[in-house]
């Protein structure tokens, strides 16, 4: 009975450690940027590696909360879902109209008192919300446009522009 219950107690801590390890393994083909390499030759750089899927994901923060965000330089302005902004405690401001992907949506826009990711950081940054998102914040040209891009290989590097 005890080596019975020995050899089970094994087994789940081996398929424990199995689920543990594959978790961590799909998060990092996700997100490989959760741990940002920084370089600071002329001037502070970020270095962003390519997730699996071909975006470039990383990790910020919003009003001191941790966000996930994806570049995306085909949309005008930052943007994020209508329940992440809630969650945020985002005031609504201004209404628009946007185009995208899956159509015309109405949304309004909002200011982030505090925005950073890697060394940068911003305040009162215009910021779209539209009704349906995930978690995902879109990096949009408002924010990506105050950076140097440079593409290498599976690599983005961003360095602020002066």
């Amino acid at each position: 009975m005890r080596s019975t219950l020995s050899i089970v107690l094994v087994w789940l801590l081996v398929a424990g450690g199995i689920y543990w390890g594959f978790n961590a393994f799909l998060a990092y083909q996700y997100n490989p940027n959760t741990r940002t390499s920084l370089s600071s030759g002329q001037g502070q750089q970020l270095i962003l590696k390519r997730s699996r899927d071909g975006h470039f994901r990383l990790n910020g923060r919003i009003n001191g909360q941790p966000v996930v965000l994806l570049i995306d330089t085909g949309a005008t302005m930052m943007t994020l879902g209508a329940p992440l902004a809630e969650r945020l405690q985002l005031k609504e401001g201004q209404p628009f109209m946007s185009q995208t992907a899956n159509g015309v949506v109405q949304g309004y826009q909002s200011k982030l008192e505090q925005f950073s990711f890697g060394p940068f950081e911003f305040n009162q940054v215009t910021v779209g919300v539209v009704p349906q998102l995930g978690d995902e914040i879109l990096l949009g040209m408002n924010v990506i446009k105050r950076f140097e891009v440079t593409l290498k290989d599976d690599q983005m590097i961003l360095k602020m522009n002066h």
